[in-house]
């Protein structure tokens, strides 16, 4: 596939003909990655900040460039767990990449330091898809993930580093939030192993206020991922006085009962204050105990409360029998059972072992 011309005054990556529709205007374009569907002028970059016009040519300007320390072995070596990723490769290490900027504007971002900053007010480190894959490696990591900013916007780099991670015999994964479009589901998703994709609440106006894009795209583009046979697992930071409604838990749980699977893993994970977001306290355990009673009562079979360490929910139960698949402490993994075979009652274990 052609990219353009790569790197030409230090501009950045052209960026593929798929994820470009052109425009009526003379030099404008219009970039498909994400569901703002930014129209550019000459000259304007998207919402994301990382994807510029440059003379009627789009341009990725972070591709290959990560937020990492400067020496050593590239990216942060995590337990798969931490994604979190209960149903996928348990007890594996994942090396985890990010960079510079999003395209939401999250009030209570935990990782603002990256996500609010524009690629030139980071200090970024060069690392091609190999380097990451030599770098995962290197640290006993059986994958790779994008992670901590919004994966979506430096597409094509996710896309070559899965490429590259699968050529070397290792899984590749993304955190996101879900905010894509089919023809990044088409161009990058084929190329992934599993994604947790977080929904951020599920009222509408919230969602456009605090969150500063649309519900809509985002389940539209969970359930385009789950549809392409990406592994998939959800997390729903449950924020108090803000999406912690039970009717408004119970709509979230029914449309993924409905629109993916009732066996789709479920996070509702726990809030801490940050950024702009320092007025409220953290989530109450019942508050989250709470949302995964409704969850369990509506048909989700696995269902797990998040950021609370030693929470009797963090181990994976058989849905039908009640035993347990896999122990967790903190972000350790034990299974105790076959994860490759059958529960004991004869249900097959929706694990990716």
């Amino acid at each position: 596939m052609n990219f353009g011309s790569s790197n030409q005054a230090g501009e950045g990556e052209g960026v593929p003909a798929d994820l470009v529709e052109p425009t009526e205007e003379a030099g404008t374009v219009r970039c498909t990655a994400c569901a703002h569907r930014c129209r550019l002028e000459p000259g304007r970059e998207g919402v994301c900040k990382v994807r510029r016009n440059v003379e009627g040519e789009l341009r990725l300007l972070t591709y290959g460039k990560v937020y990492d320390r400067p020496f050593g072995p590239p990216g942060t070596p995590d337990p798969v767990e931490k994604k979190p990723l209960y149903h996928f490769k348990p007890g594996t290490r994942i090396a985890s990449f990010g960079g510079a900027s999003c395209n939401f504007s999250c009030d209570f971002c935990q990782n603002n330091h990256l996500s609010f900053s524009a690629p030139d007010e980071l200090t970024l480190r060069d690392v091609s898809p190999e380097e990451a894959v030599e770098g995962a490696i290197q640290q006993d990591c059986q994958g790779l993930a994008w992670t901590y900013n919004e994966p979506t916007i430096y597409a094509e780099y996710v896309r070559d580093g899965a490429k590259a991670a699968h050529e070397a015999g290792l899984y590749a994964a993304i955190v996101t939030n879900g905010y894509f479009t089919e023809e990044f589901v088409e161009e990058v998703g084929a190329h992934l192993d599993a994604a947790n994709v977080d929904i951020k609440g599920f009222d509408e106006r919230d969602h456009v206020r605090v969150m500063g894009g649309r519900l809509e795209p985002s389940l539209r583009g969970a359930e385009t991922l789950y549809e392409s046979d990406v592994h998939v697992e959800l997390t729903y930071l449950t924020i108090p006085d803000l999406n912690d409604d039970p009717e408004e838990i119970r709509g979230f749980v029914e449309w993924a009962r409905d629109e993916l699977s009732p066996s789709v893993p479920l996070h509702f994970s726990r809030f801490h204050p940050d950024h702009e977001m320092r007025d409220r306290p953290p989530t109450p355990v019942d508050t989250l105990e709470m949302a995964h009673d409704i969850a369990t009562d509506a048909g989700m079979e696995f269902v797990y409360v998040g950021n609370v360490p030693g929470h009797e929910t963090n181990s994976t139960r058989c849905p039908d029998c009640g035993r347990t698949w896999i122990r967790r402490s903190g972000f350790r993994a034990d299974p105790v059972v076959d994860l490759d075979g059958r529960c004991e009652c004869g249900r097959e274990i929706d694990v990716v072992a």
